[in-house]
């Protein structure tokens, strides 16, 4: 078989692909088969190198050896690294939150293992994840990633991704701040009413120095932890729609300094 430019372009545009698809949200947890995500990137890469003039394909690929050839497939894997975790960075804001629940509301010591990662996790942290994947689907949040993949390559043509870039990790510590930030504002009612609580339960100690706090704290945060969990779902749409905002603005951020704009 010839080895034409056009063959080593989809090879790039392929790994590009797969890469991003490997590390997304839900669509690259470690339950869904490889062999699905390669058959996915697979066909979505024809997509994509169908849509590719032959001149930008001939004009990438003029003057390719062998040893810049593999550094341009380490470029893209990189690129698409970079695009699909920023995305997975955004449900980790609801597993963060999740995991700050766990230990005040007593959770923390019964771990089971996590649909989203390949580490256990707390009870509210997998209830958290799993909430915001189905909202995430429902309203077509998946989209954003494949909207994302296909502008990468009309804003950072093939094996031109400006890795060592200032802005693009300023942007990236941006982003992790103020997914950080979007994680404590998402537990924050819960946790404000179980602070009240711990502070009324030492109020009750020292009136009733023969109540043991211990044993009646524990059930108690537990009630109050779980009640105001349910009374703040509806809620907590408004805060998924953020972080769903966020994250658009990150992966258009990241795009941008992976493309070298300043």
């Amino acid at each position: 078989m010839t080895i034409t430019p056009v063959l080593l372009a989809f090879l790039l545009i392929f790994v590009r692909v797969l890469a991003v698809i490997g590390s997304a949200p839900v669509i690259g947890n470690a339950q869904i088969p490889a062999f699905f995500k390669i058959g996915l990137a697979f066909f979505i890469a024809l997509l994509i190198d169908n849509t590719m003039t032959q001149t930008a394909i001939h004009t990438s690929m003029q003057g390719v050896t062998i040893g810049s050839f593999v550094a341009l497939l380490v470029i893209e894997a990189l690129t698409g690294l970079a695009i699909g975790l920023i995305a997975s960075t955004a449900f980790a804001i609801t597993q963060f939150a999740g995991e700050l629940l766990d230990q005040q509301v007593g959770f923390s010591i019964a771990t089971i293992i996590s649909p989203g990662m390949t580490s256990p996790g707390g009870l509210l942290s997998n209830f958290y994840y799993l909430v915001f994947a189905l909202w995430f689907l429902s309203v077509n949040g998946h989209y954003a990633i494949l909207l994302a993949l296909l502008q990468s390559f009309h804003i950072i043509p093939l094996g031109s991704a400006t890795l060592y870039n200032g802005a693009l990790s300023n942007t990236f510590l941006q982003a992790l701040i103020s997914f950080m930030i979007m994680g404590l504002q998402f537990a924050a009612p819960v946790l404000l009413a179980l602070f009240l609580t711990n502070v009324s339960l030492a109020v009750a100690s020292r009136a009733v120095p023969q109540m043991n706090v211990f044993v009646v704290g524990l059930p108690i945060s537990l009630l109050i932890g779980l009640l105001f969990v349910a009374m703040f779902v509806p809620d907590a749409v408004n805060a998924m729609q953020g972080i769903l905002n966020s994250m658009e603005n990150a992966l258009s951020q990241v795009l941008q300094g992976l493309g070298g704009v300043k």
